[in-house]
Formats: structure tokens, sequence, C-alpha cells
């Protein structure tokens, strides 16, 4: 009986013990799956919108498309392509959380916020220009007046006025904001009232650098004698311009940093598009008309406005009817024939709703006598919307001093109805940096390096368009708010622009020599701006975006965004991690193969042991280094070539595997002194590339990146270094391929095994 219960309480155990086990595999499984999907859900750093707003089309990580799922995403991408702490939102409300956190706070024990981030001193007017009005107050709004309102009625109409202090340029990108209800609504969230539950504390949204950054503000305003100084509603009881300006000026420092600004960088910051900037007096007219002709129709807002030289920045009615400083959208075009002929014209709206134009082409001008009835209706010569109005584009061009462009992506055309009856653009976005010695190649008159910049095909089919529009914006990575002892980083700007090359559709990338021989279709102006833009026409073909700072060597972080209106592939150019030359490392017969080394492999094997130490093989290779290396070789160098063949971890090389190590120590020794002009054992880091392919590996942009990190000092390859990085490859791909075929769910992919092999 005794042994009967011994054997059933052995099988128990037995049974509750491959139980166990089962579920700790099954649970392994499971989460290797859910890391999996996190990061085919998360990590995805160079994205293809689609226009209708679904999901995206296409994703490009690795830049191949025979890549296994799993090779495309990485767990490390983000630390190679996006500073870690590019994600983390910036904290924009005095250090005391997030705005939801404090307004409960606040309620529980009846307080009005105070921001100490933004505090009501001096510093927070001005920094270096003390304003001509004071005393400055800061009152909130239930002391300047009895019932405030944060938006009276809706804001969608103008009802901005600039104030004694400040600058017309903001009020301009405000203006405009207000024509496009759902972007002002995402810049100025409509939840918020002077109610029940009115706490002292604001919130509003604004551009940074491709994210929405939350500014969180008290509402206390700077007054002069109970007025508001700087931007303000017409209506005296509503507050939101007057907050919004506020919460400006608390990302860039001080209400002073908003008078250096302009339009355009407001209207980035406000509605996060793509924004350009004509100076129309400078500019051909018939390109001018080419810019509205193309623009008009497409997912653009289009700001015109008067800007004189010689005024006192203040709204001024011309005789003509028209405002100046003032923000007028240029919502249509079209061309009439009259008795005076054909004659192209412009549609405008003021959003004030006042300051129409009185010239030829206006509401009651004579002109319109002339057109038949059916042509007056088409262009709605009596608009319903009041402040909308036609005027021959002659006169337009004559008069308007600016025009800026706001492109503006697929997804916020599909939120915003009020561009449904615009063609949307297709988007494409990708966050990059340019770093020296690896892609940091300069502009083109920088023959040698230029072409390793970073690299973007535009592929617009042959079949179907004959032109397609396409936008290719380069932005920078910029400072706003900094502290006085950072100040130096605010203008810490590079010139930066982009070029564009035709190439043939069998070209994959640009190499030395094809930027030495074709010269770019087009090169931007480069500029010391935060952003640098195009707007082009281009056929049906292959090309080429280089975006690149002026002078090589540069580091800066950039956003690339490529919009087009027609159908077109575009991708990062990159290579697939591979060993594409297999060189054997089995056991040669005496070297026959070796080069001016057959004696030296006949001696080595009838002197040396049947194992090889560092120690002894160090010695031999130091001895006889001329005919494999470049340089004499160190210790560690030694000890990797011995963990190719090092299977056991015995700290020792088999003397058959030295004679195939020594073939490939020749292979690599050929293949750097290619790029070895100065015969000194160095090279550029640019060269890095190029070095690895004639020793027969291929790398992507991450690996090559990390590669120039860990082995390149100072842009410059030792011969050691290309060694021991082509090491470092070779053991990635052999401890990859072995845990893949030992495993059925490999958790890692190829990229993150040489990543973490190479940086370990």
């Amino acid at each position: 009986m005794k042994v009967t219960n011994a054997i059933i309480w052995t099988i128990c155990v037995s049974i509750l013990v491959f139980i166990c086990v089962l579920w700790f595999v099954i649970c392994y499984i499971g989460l290797c799956r859910l890391r999996r999907r996190k990061q085919r859900s998360v990590l995805p750093v160079f994205t293809i919108h689609s226009p209708l707003g679904g999901s995206p089309s296409r994703h490009w990580t690795n830049g191949g498309l025979n890549y296994k799922v799993e090779d495309q995403v990485s767990t490390l991408s983000r630390y190679w392509t996006i500073d870690r702490g590019q994600a983390r939102k910036r904290d924009t409300s005095g250090g005391g959380g997030s705005y939801t956190h404090i307004k409960r706070n606040l309620r529980e024990r009846g307080q009005l916020y105070e921001d100490a981030q933004f505090s009501t001193t001096v510093r927070s007017l001005f920094i270096h220009k003390k304003p001509h009005l004071g005393p400055i107050v800061w009152m909130r709004p239930h002391e300047i007046c009895a019932r405030p309102k944060f938006i009276a009625d809706g804001a969608t109409r103008f009802d901005v006025e600039q104030g004694e202090l400040g600058d017309t340029w903001l009020v301009q990108a405000v203006s405009t904001l207000t024509l496009t209800p759902k972007f002002l609504d995402r810049v100025v969230p409509p939840d918020q009232a002077f109610d029940h539950t009115y706490c002292g504390i604001f919130r509003f949204r604004f551009w940074h650098f491709g994210e929405w950054v939350e500014v969180v503000i008290d509402d206390r305003l700077p007054t002069f004698k109970g007025r508001l100084v700087y931007l303000h509603s017409t209506d005296p009881s509503e507050f939101w311009a007057a907050l919004l300006e506020k919460a400006y000026a608390k990302l860039y420092g001080s209400y002073e940093c908003l008078q250096e600004g302009f339009t355009t960088r407001a209207l980035q910051d406000l509605t996060g598009g793509i924004v350009q900037s004509f100076s129309l007096t400078m500019q051909d007219k018939f390109l001018t008309y080419q810019v509205l002709n193309s623009a008009v129709p497409r997912s653009t807002l289009l700001v015109a406005s008067i800007n004189l030289e010689k005024d006192t920045k203040r709204n001024l009615r011309l005789r003509n009817g028209l405002v100046t400083h003032h923000a007028y959208s240029v919502t249509g075009l079209a061309r009439v024939r009259s008795k005076l002929g054909e004659t192209p014209l412009v549609r405008l709206r003021n959003p004030w709703g006042r300051g129409e134009w009185s010239g030829p082409w206006s509401e009651r001008s004579w002109e319109w006598d002339s057109l038949s009835e059916r042509d007056k209706v088409l262009l709605s010569v009596r608009v319903k919307n009041d402040g909308e109005f036609w005027m021959a584009f002659e006169d337009f061009a004559r008069h308007f001093t600016h025009l800026d462009l706001v492109h503006v992506g697929p997804d916020d055309w599909m939120n915003e109805p009020a561009l449904h009856s615009k063609k949307p653009w297709r988007a494409v976005l990708a966050r990059r940096r340019w770093r020296a010695g690896y892609n940091a190649g300069g502009g083109p008159h920088h023959t040698e390096t230029t072409a390793m910049n970073p690299q973007f095909h535009v592929q617009i089919p042959r079949a179907g368009v004959s032109k397609c529009h396409v936008v290719v914006s380069v932005t920078q990575h910029y400072h706003t708010f900094l502290s006085p002892d950072d100040n130096k980083k605010r203008h810490n700007l590079h010139p930066i622009g982009f070029a564009v090359y035709e190439i043939p559709p069998n070209v994959t990338r640009l190499t030395t020599a094809f930027v030495t021989e074709h010269r770019p279709m087009d090169v931007t102006s480069h500029s010391m701006a935060r952003e640098t833009v195009t707007f082009f026409t281009l056929p049906p073909g292959d090309y080429m975006v280089v975006p690149h700072t002026a002078q090589a060597n540069s580091d800066a972080k950039f956003l690339l965004r490529i919009l087009t209106d027609e159908q077109s592939n575009i991708w990062e150019v990159n290579e697939d991690n591979m060993v594409f030359r297999s060189i054997s490392l089995e056991r040669l017969d005496d070297g026959a193969k070796l080069r001016d080394g057959k004696v030296v492999i006949q001696k080595l094997l009838h002197k040396c042991p049947p194992e090889m130490d560092p120690h002894l093989f160090h010695k031999f290779l130091k001895t006889h280094w001329k005919q494999f290396l470049v340089e004499k070789p160190s210790l560690e160098l030694v000890k990797s070539l011995i963990m190719l063949r090092d299977f056991n971890i015995s700290g020792r090389v088999a003397l058959g595997d030295v004679p195939g190590l020594l073939m490939m120590l020749q292979f690599w020794k050929t293949a750097f002194l290619k790029f070895d002009r100065g015969h000194g054992g160095k090279t550029s880091s640019y060269h890095l590339r190029p070095a690895l392919w004639e020793a027969g590996v291929t790398v992507s942009n991450k690996v090559l990146e990390c590669l120039v990190l860990r082995f390149a000092k100072n842009r410059v390859l030792t011969s050691e270094a290309f060694l021991m990085a082509l090491v470092r490859l070779h053991l990635s791909h052999e401890r990859y391929h072995s845990i893949d075929t030992k495993m059925k769910g490999n958790p890692l992919s190829l990229e993150e095994m040489i990543l973490m092999t190479t940086y370990s």
C-alpha cells in the first residue's frame, strides 16, 4: 500500500511539474508575440499616409521589400533615428503636471492657478527692450470686466485687434486660423470657460517640429490703466485671443520674442502645415499666377497681405478699400471674356468682413455689365460671405506685397470640412538627422561627400498623369523658449536645403561618381531658417531628393515632408543587411589560394601546435603583417579574429582554420586599400559603406550609423577599426542564423542582432 501511494504521489508531482512548465512556455510565447505586435504598431518612423485618412499604405523602416516582417521593425530603431527625449512631452505647466491634474487639485483646494514658469515679472514681458507703456499691471479677466467670456458666440469671425504693443504678423496668422474652425479648435480647445469650472488655468496647443505641444498658463494678463495692451478681441469681455497670445509668448520665452517673428512662423505653429512665403514685389507676375493656379485647387491655404515698408505697422485703409497688414484669403481663380478681352480674376476673402476692394471688378464696378447673367451667377458676383470679392489678377499682383502658402496634409484635410472642396495632398514624413562622419555630406559642391546624405527616391508612374505637383519641405530642429544662459543656441541654425536629381530607373542610390558627372535639376538656396520649402511640378519619372546642410559635417536633426497630388511611390534609399560574398573559412590546402603566402603558410603548419592562442597568433601576424594587413595588428584585433572560428569558446583557433582567416584578412585589406588614398592606414568614415561593399557586405542605414559611432574617431576610420567592424558584422550574422535555426519564433530581427553585437 505504501509503495502504491508513493507511485501515485510521484505521478501527481510529475503531472504538476509538466503543467507548470507548459504554462511557462505558453506565457513566454505569448509575451514574445505581444512584444512583436507592439513593435509593429509603435515603431514605424517613416510612413506614407493615405489621402483618404485610412491606414498607412506602406511602412518603410529598413527600406527594402525583401525583408521579413521581423526585420522591418526594430526595437532599437528609436535609438538610431530619433532622439530618446523626442517622444517625451514638454513640461510647460510650471512643473505641476498635466492640465487635468492641476485643475482637479485647484478645484479641490479652491485656489486660482499661478504659473511659476511664466510668472508676472518683467522677464515675461521683455528681455532687452522695455515697453514704452508703463507701468504694466497683471490682471485676471474678472478684474478687467464684470462677466468675462472665453469665446463669445464662437470665434468664427475675425474679432481680434492688435493692441498698443505687439506686432501685426500674429494677428494675420490668427485671422487665417479663424477660417478653419477645426484648426482653431485644435489650437484653442473650446472646452474652457469662466463658469463654475473656472480655476484660473487655460491650455493651448502649438505645432513644434512635428509634434503638438500643449502649453498651460494662468489668466493673469498684462494691462495698462485697466486695458489689455497686447492682442485682444473687439469684444472687451472676450479673452481667448489674449490668452492665446500669452501661451504663445510662454512658448517663445517672452512677449518681446513675439515681436521678432514672421507670419510664416506663426502660420506653421498654428496649423502644422508646410508654409511658403513669396514676396510679390520681387517675383515675376507669370510665376505668381502659376503658383496661384497650382495651389488654389489643392489643400493649400493662401494668405495675401499688404506690408508697406515705411508705415507704422498699423492697419491703414487705402483709397482702393484694402487694408494694410491684413490677412486676405485667396479662395478662387477665374478667367472671363468681356469687351476688354480675356481677364484673369482672383477671388479673395477678408475675415474681418470689411476692407473690400473698390477698384475694377469689385462688386459694384461697371466691368460686370459686359458679362452675361450666366457668367455672373457662376462667378457669384454677390457672394453670400460678407467680405468676399473679386479683383483682376493684374491689380492683385500690383497692390499685394506678400503671399503665404500653407500646404495642409491629408490627415488635417480630412478633419477640416472647410477644405473638403479642395484636392487633398498625399503625404510622406520622415524624421532623420545629419551626423558628422556618417551622413552629413554637405551640399552638391561637396562632390566627395554629398552622396552620403540621406536619399529619398520619388517615383512618379509613367502611365497615367502627365505631371505631378510636388511640395518638398526640410525643417531642421529649432529652439523656442531658452533660458538667458542658452540664448546663443536660439540662433544656432545651419544653412539647409535639398537637391533634386533626375535618375535612370536602374539607379538605386546616388554615388560620388554619379553626382560628379550629373548636375541636380533643382537645388534650393541655402537658408539659415528653420524650414526650406519648394513647390514645383515634375513629369513622370524617377527622382532623388537629397536633404543636406550647406556645409559638411554639420550635426542636426531634420524633418522631411513630401507632398504629391498624384499617386507616387516614395521610399528612403537603404540596403539590406547581407553578406553576399561568402569567403570560406574552411581548410585550404597549404594556403594555395593565398597570394604571396604559400611559403609562410607551409612554415606555419609545420612549426605551430595544433591550436594557436591569441598571443601566438598575434606574434605570427606581427611578423608577417605586410602580406595580410595594412598595419601591425593589436592583440585585441587578434582576439576578435579568433572569435570567428572559436565555436567552443576555448580562446584558441585550430591550426587548420588559420589559412581561411588569413585569406579573409587579405581580401579585406584589398577592399580597404581602394579608399586609403594617402597609404597611411586611414580613410574617411564616409567611405565605410563602399568599403564594406568591396568587402562583400551591405548594411542598412541604422547599422552603418552605429558602425561609424562605434569604430570611427573624428571622422577617420583606421584599417584596424575597419577590420573590427567586419568581424562584428560576420559574428552577428552567424549568431542570428544560429538562433533562427534553433528557435522557430525568433524574437529578434537581424538588424537588432547586429546593433546589439556592434554596440555592446
